[in-house]
C-alpha cells in the first residue's frame, strides 16, 4: 500500500493533487485564512488534497473539492504540476502537486468536512488575475514561496481554458 506523504528524511516526498473550480463567471475558489495559526498571517491557496493509499487521482479531486469546499464539479483539463520544496521538523519535503481545472457543478458550504484543517477558511471566488496576484503577495508576505499558486492560474489565463 503506497504512502503519499512521507515527509520524512529517510523519505522525502509528497504527492497531492490540486484544483482550480471554476464558476460560471469565470471566477476561481481559493481558500482564504486570515490569521491562521501555523502562518501567523493571511494566505491564498487552491485546493490540494495529499492522495491517500490506493486512491486514484480522480478521486483525490473529488474528496478534496468535498472535504475542502463541500463542492463538486466535472474534470476540464490537467494544467500541470508545481514542485515545491518545506520543511516538516529536520526533513525538507519535496512535494508535487497535480493540477486540475474544474467545473463547478454544485457547491455547499455546510457539506465541508469540519475535522480538515482547510475548514477555518473562508472560501472566496476571484477573478485569475486578481487570485494571482493575491497568492503572489501573500506568500511573500510569509516567506512561503510553497504557498505560491499563480504559475498554475497564469498558465490557466495564457491557455485560455476560463
Amino acid at each position: 500500500m503506497a504512502n503519499y506523504f512521507q515527509g520524512t528524511l529517510q523519505k522525502p516526498y509528497h504527492i497531492s493533487v490540486g484544483a482550480a473550480l471554476v464558476n460560471s463567471k469565470g471566477q476561481i475558489a481559493c481558500h482564504h485564512f486570515i490569521d491562521h495559526p501555523k502562518l501567523n498571517n493571511e494566505a491564498f491557496i487552491l485546493m490540494r488534497e495529499t492522495m491517500e493509499p490506493n486512491e486514484t487521482i480522480e478521486d483525490t479531486l473529488r474528496r478534496g473539492l468535498m472535504e475542502e469546499f463541500g463542492a463538486e464539479g466535472d474534470l476540464i483539463a490537467y494544467v500541470g504540476s508545481l514542485v515545491k520544496q518545506y520543511k516538516a521538523g529536520e526533513a525538507t519535503v519535496q512535494k508535487t502537486t497535480l493540477y486540475f481545472l474544474v467545473k463547478l457543478n454544485e457547491i455547499s458550504e455546510d457539506r465541508r468536512d469540519p475535522d480538515d484543517p482547510e475548514s477555518g477558511s473562508t472560501i472566496e471566488w476571484h477573478r485569475s488575475e486578481k487570485l494571482a496576484q493575491l497568492m503572489k503577495s501573500s506568500a511573500l508576505k510569509l516567506g512561503l514561496p510553497d504557498m505560491d499558486e499563480s504559475e498554475i492560474i497564469e498558465r490557466i489565463t495564457k491557455l485560455n481554458l476560463i
